[in-house]
C-alpha cells in the first residue's frame, strides 16, 4: 500500500469512527405544559395543552359535561364551515375559570361541526396568579392583549381577524360567522379594547396629556370599574407598570368614587 493510499484509509477510518461516537445535538426546548396545584389546592394546568387533556380527570368533569350538553346551531355553522376552512384558532382560558369551563367545550364543539383540524387549533393555559396574572410558562400570551378569558382569536395566515372575549355577544356560531365574515364586530370589554389599541398606535406623553379626552371616550363603552382595574393588573403583572397606572387613572376619572388596583 503506498503512502497516500495509507493516509486516505487513515482519514475514512477516523471519520467513521468518529461519527459513530459524536453526540447528537438535542433538539431545541421548548417550555413544556405544567400542571400545578394552586394555592387553593386545586388542579390547574398552564401553558400549552392538548384538548385530551381536559377530556381526563379531573378537568373532564365539566368539559364532557358542557361539550355534550350544547346544541350547534347547525344553520349558522354550516355557513361558518367554509369560511372556517383555511383559518387557524388560538384559545386562551383558565383551568380555574367558569366562564373558560363553560365556553370552551362550547367552541370545540362547534369546531369539530365545522370540521376543524386539530392541529391548526393552539390552546393555551394562563395563570390566575397575582404574580404571573394571565401568563403561561412560555408566554404565548404575549403581544396578544390577553385581559380576560377565555379568549378566542382567528387567525388567516397569521393575521388575527377577530376575536370573541369571556362569552359571545350574540351567540359563539354568530359571532364567529360575523368576524370571520368582514363584519363591524366588536366583543365584549369595548373600553379596554379602545385603550389597547391606543397604547399601540399613541406615544405615553399624549396619551398621559389626553387622559379627560381618552377617559371620555371610554366611559360609554364600560360598566363597572372592574373591566379597567383587571386590565391594569394584566399590565402590572406583564411589567408594564406605566401603562397599568395610565388604566387606572383613567378609571378613576370614570369612576372617581371607585377604589384604585393599587389601595
Amino acid at each position: 500500500m503506498n503512502a497516500k493510499l495509507h493516509s486516505y484509509m487513515l482519514l475514512l477510518c477516523y471519520t467513521i469512527t468518529y461519527s459513530a461516537c459524536a453526540p447528537k445535538l438535542a433538539p431545541q426546548a421548548t417550555t413544556p405544559g405544567q400542571e400545578i396545584t394552586d394555592e387553593r389546592g386545586k388542579p390547574q394546568l398552564l401553558g400549552k395543552w392538548s384538548r385530551q387533556r381536559l377530556e381526563q380527570a379531573p378537568y373532564d368533569s365539566w368539559f364532557i359535561k358542557n361539550y355534550s350538553d350544547y346544541t350547534v346551531d347547525s344553520a349558522t355553522a354550516n355557513r361558518l364551515r367554509s369560511r372556517l376552512a383555511d383559518k387557524s384558532v388560538k384559545l386562551f382560558m383558565g383551568t380555574w375559570c367558569g366562564d373558560s369551563q363553560r365556553e370552551i367545550p362550547r367552541i370545540f364543539k362547534i369546531l369539530d361541526y365545522c370540521g376543524i383540524d386539530s392541529g391548526r387549533v393552539q390552546l393555551v393555559m394562563v395563570s390566575d396568579a397575582d404574580s404571573t396574572y394571565k401568563q403561561s410558562p412560555g408566554h404565548e400570551e404575549r403581544g396578544m392583549n390577553i385581559f380576560r378569558v377565555p379568549d378566542l382569536i382567528v387567525l388567516d395566515r397569521g393575521k388575527e381577524m377577530g376575536r370573541i372575549v369571556e362569552s359571545p355577544v350574540q351567540s359563539l356560531e354568530k359571532d364567529l360567522l360575523a368576524l370571520t365574515g368582514g363584519e363591524n364586530y366588536t366583543p365584549h370589554y369595548e373600553g379596554a379594547a379602545l385603550l389597547i389599541k391606543v397604547f399601540r398606535e399613541e406615544k405615553r406623553g399624549r396619551i398621559e396629556r389626553e387622559l379627560p379626552e381618552l377617559a371620555a371616550r371610554i366611559k360609554p363603552m364600560v360598566s363597572s370599574p372592574s373591566e379597567l382595574k383587571s386590565y391594569a393588573h394584566v399590565l402590572r403583572a406583564a411589567g408594564e407598570p406605566q401603562k397599568a397606572d395610565i388604566a387606572l387613572q383613567i378609571n378613576a376619572l370614570i369612576f372617581p368614587a371607585g377604589r384604585s388596583l393599587s389601595q
